[in-house]
């Protein structure tokens, strides 16, 4: 296929992503007032009470924040059976990562349904992350404050971001793993601005030089989920924002159904499906292309984040390396666009649960 061109067509956004109990796949223009899928019928074989499907719903919101010298990943997770909150602050000049982490219960934690006048939210005592989301402003806030935590610096951080989807045009999706279960993600790359006070040190994250990946992110994921995903995130040589979103998921049809994007200047170009292949385990280089020749990217990993939990009934094994991508996408146009030592992160994912 490599010369040929992909497309993959935007659809306008419906209201909401379950009529009548079944799901509305495609990718769309904008944002979804109502990404609804508890409402959707049947989404596994044998009828479920309520509360067994909002128990096999996975639903997280996180966020991927670079100025230049600092990443900081957040995210509101809840999983039902895995829940959490977390922070992570990764100094990109002297490669060093600090880690917030709080196990919770499900119950204790809200993930918001929509971006238009909702919250999501974890809050205790020593450890709290909040996400407000104003679409019909353009605006998103997102506030943590953590204290107390074996030893790091404690935190109080606030970030605004220019939730503007049409100037930032956002990759929406709403795909199948069958019939009737689905998943919905709303992307979006945007301004932000904010700090950190991080102990006795303030990290600024200027408008000018800072930007902010959010995933809202629904789905009634297979049994057990494994998947690829690859981010990466800053400005070009001219100092416009460039990120992009790449994922090899258990979707069906990735020709039509995938949610890998290229965002340059606010601008969206959807991509086709990808590989990664790492010929030298997680710690070497991750090579990530189509077969479009419109992705060929190279992934250095810098520093290591590893989970392996085995539980019996639940099984969880995670590779999520922070570092650098070199290489090109070919954007809308038919233009190749140079990703040089753009930082992000990738994952390698599975879930048994």
């Amino acid at each position: 296929m490599s010369g040929s061109n992909y497309k993959r067509l935007l659809q306008t956004a419906p209201e909401q992503l379950c009529e009548n109990g079944k799901f509305q796949y495609a990718s769309f223009d904008g944002p979804i007032q109502n990404p609804n899928l508890i409402d959707a019928k049947r989404p596994y074989k044998l009828p479920l009470p309520g509360v067994l499907k909002w128990m096999q719903l996975r639903e997280w919101q996180a966020f991927q924040i670079s100025n230049g010298t600092h990443f900081v990943m957040v995210a509101i997770y809840n999983a039902k059976k895995i829940s959490l909150a977390q922070f992570i602050v990764y100094d990109i000049i002297n490669n060093k990562k600090y880690r917030y982490e709080k196990k919770v219960a499900p119950w204790s934690i809200d993930v918001a349904t929509g971006l238009f006048g909702t919250e999501s939210r974890y809050a205790s005592k020593n450890f709290s992350l909040i996400a407000k989301h104003d679409l019909n402003n353009n605006l998103l806030e997102l506030s943590a404050s953590i204290r107390n935590q074996k030893g790091l610096p404690d935190i109080e951080a606030k970030f605004k971001g220019i939730h503007d989807t049409k100037r930032y045009e956002p990759m929406v999706v709403c795909m199948p793993f069958s019939e009737k279960r689905a998943m919905y993600s709303h992307k979006c790359l945007m301004p932000v601005s904010g700090s950190i006070q991080f102990g006795k040190d303030v990290i600024p994250f200027p408008e000018k030089i800072s930007q902010l990946i959010i995933d809202d992110h629904k789905g009634y994921y297979p049994y057990p989920t494994v998947y690829d995903w690859v981010t990466g995130i800053g400005r070009d040589a001219e100092g416009k924002m460039i990120g992009f979103n790449c994922t090899d998921n258990q979707i069906l049809d990735h020709e039509k159904n995938n949610e890998n994007c290229l965002w340059q200047d606010g601008k969206l170009s959807v991509l086709p499906p990808i590989k990664v292949k790492r010929p030298e385990g997680y710690k070497g280089i991750w090579f990530v292309k189509d077969e479009y020749g419109m992705v060929e990217l190279e992934f250095r990993p810098v520093i290591h984040t590893a989970v392996d939990v085995n539980l019996l009934i639940l099984r969880s094994k995670y590779q999520g390396p922070y570092g650098f991508f070199n290489g090109f996408i070919k954007n809308r146009d038919g233009e190749k666009v140079e990703i040089k030592e753009l930082f992000g992160m990738g994952e390698d994912f599975y879930l048994r649960a």
